[in-house]
């Protein structure tokens, strides 16, 4: 958990410093792993993007978590689908 949450401030971090990734986060705001449980586990339009390193991913993820590494997000972003919620661990 304390893991998920280190990621999540380093996603924040990111969503602040890349300009075109602030541009669609206007309204980014902290998930925390428990509420992402419960919207999963209720079936809600979630999409999870997994930032992590390759060699953290293979230690475990979230089901159904897209793997996009952080050094790619920038680059990749255009290809994430708007109409969901995106919450990046």
């Amino acid at each position: 958990m304390r893991n998920m949450m280190a990621v999540c401030a380093a996603v924040l971090l990111a969503l602040v410093v890349s300009p075109a990734l602030a541009q669609r986060s206007a309204t980014a705001q902290e998930t925390p792993p428990d509420t992402l449980k419960e919207k999963l586990d209720r079936g809600e339009k979630v999409l999870v993007i997994d930032v992590r390193s390759d060699e953290e991913v293979k230690t475990g993820s979230i089901p159904g978590a897209v793997h996009i590494p952080m050094e790619e997000l920038e680059a990749r972003i255009k290809d994430v689908p708007k109409d969901v919620q995106l919450v990046f661990t």
